[in-house]
């Protein structure tokens, strides 16, 4: 996965966007892609859709400071920074990443398949 940081001084990035999911359409894959802008709120059900949680797991993640939110002023509704939802998002790609890479290394020894 990953993420583009485009701003009005940098559009010529943008073409580098397109060759991408070019090359992943052309490699047989489905591709999803996100336009947003960079400070955008999204709501609790907004980043369970994205993060593949239900609403309640996103609550919770908030609840435990694992997803930075603001609550509206004198309201229970959560309003959740885009740029916080791609940050998990990255944290998890990383660790999914070492999890590969460490089962990889056990295999490699010959650790049992328990």
């Amino acid at each position: 996965m990953k993420t583009v940081h485009l701003d009005p001084t940098a559009r010529e990035r943008a073409g580098l966007v397109a060759d991408e999911i070019e090359r992943l359409l052309d490699e047989g894959k489905h591709v999803a892609v996100t336009v947003a802008e960079e400070r955008e709120l999204l709501s609790p059900q907004q980043a369970a859709d994205r993060l593949g949680f239900s609403r309640q797991h996103v609550v919770r993640l908030i609840n435990a400071g694992r997803l930075e939110a603001q609550k509206l002023p004198g309201s229970s509704y959560w309003q959740i920074p885009l740029a916080t939802v791609l940050a998990f998002e990255e944290r998890r790609e990383r660790g999914r990443l070492q999890a590969d890479a460490f089962s990889r290394s056990l295999d490699a020894l010959g650790a049992p398949l328990e």
